[in-house]
C-alpha cells in the first residue's frame, strides 16, 4: 500500500470507529466528527469521487460519511501540518513507525489494488527491461557494441558514439527530419529541401547526391 492509499484508509478507519461508537457519540449529543490528517493531498481526494488514484478508498469515506449523517452526525476533515509538534498528530507518527518497524507484524491484504500501484510497478518493470538491455547493448563509454559474425568487419555505426549511430539508423530506415518526412507528419505544409529554394523534394537521396548545402 502506497502512503497516499494509506492515508486515505486511515481516514476510511477513523470513520468506522465513529459509526462503531455512534449510539455513544448520539448519548453525549455529538453532531460533528471532526478528522485530522496531515495529508493535503488525501483531503484534496476525499474532495471528489472522480477516477483517478484513491477513487476506491475516497468512495468508501463518502459511504462512511453517508452513514454517518443518516444517524444525525456530520464529518467534517481537517488538516492539521504534519512534524510540527502537535500531540495527537505526532502520537498518530510515532505509531506508524512502530508499526511498520516491528518485527514479525502481519501484513492485511486488502480486496483493492490501485491504479497508480499497479502503473508504478508497470514502469519499474518497464525501467528495470531498459535497464537490462542497455547492459547488453551499449557499452560503458556509450558506444554500440551489437554483436556480429566473427571474422567480419563492424559498420562505423556500430563503432560509434550512440547519438552519431541513432543518427545514421534513423536516416537508414526513413525516420530523418528531411523534408518529405517532416510534411508526412504534419511539420511542415510542403517536403521541399529549404536548402535548394524551395523546388526539389528533401529525400535522403537528394541530401546525398544533389543538395547545395
Amino acid at each position: 500500500m502506497e502512503v497516499f492509499e494509506a492515508e486515505l484508509w486511515a481516514i476510511g478507519r477513523g470513520l468506522d470507529v465513529a459509526i462503531e461508537k455512534r449510539e455513544t457519540l448520539q448519548m453525549h449529543g455529538v453532531k460533528t466528527v471532526a478528522v485530522f490528517s496531515d495529508s493535503q493531498a488525501a483531503i484534496r481526494r476525499v474532495a471528489h469521487l472522480e477516477p483517478g488514484p484513491g477513487q476506491r478508498l475516497a468512495r468508501r469515506i463518502n459511504r462512511r460519511a453517508r452513514s454517518l449523517l443518516s444517524h444525525g452526525i456530520a464529518t467534517k476533515i481537517h488538516w492539521v501540518p504534519g512534524h510540527s509538534g502537535i500531540p495527537r498528530n505526532e502520537d498518530a507518527d510515532r505509531q506508524a513507525n512502530l508499526a511498520r518497524d516491528a518485527c514479525g507484524s502481519t501484513v492485511i491484504e486488502r480486496p483493492y489494488t490501485s491504479a497508480s500501484n499497479r502503473a508504478r510497478r508497470i514502469s519499474e518493470g518497464r525501467s528495470a527491461a531498459k535497464a537490462e538491455w542497455e547492459a547488453d547493448k551499449c557499452s560503458k563509454h556509450f558506444s554500440y557494441r551489437l554483436k556480429g559474425k566473427a571474422g567480419t568487419k563492424r559498420p562505423i555505426s556500430m563503432t560509434s558514439v550512440k547519438s552519431l549511430a541513432a543518427r545514421f539508423y534513423r536516416l537508414k530506415s526513413g525516420h530523418a527530419p528531411t523534408g518529405v518526412y517532416l510534411k508526412r507528419f504534419g511539420h511542415r505544409d510542403d517536403d521541399k529541401c529549404w536548402w535548394c529554394g524551395g523546388t526539389v523534394s528533401q529525400m535522403r537521396e537528394h541530401l546525398f547526391r544533389h543538395c547545395r548545402r
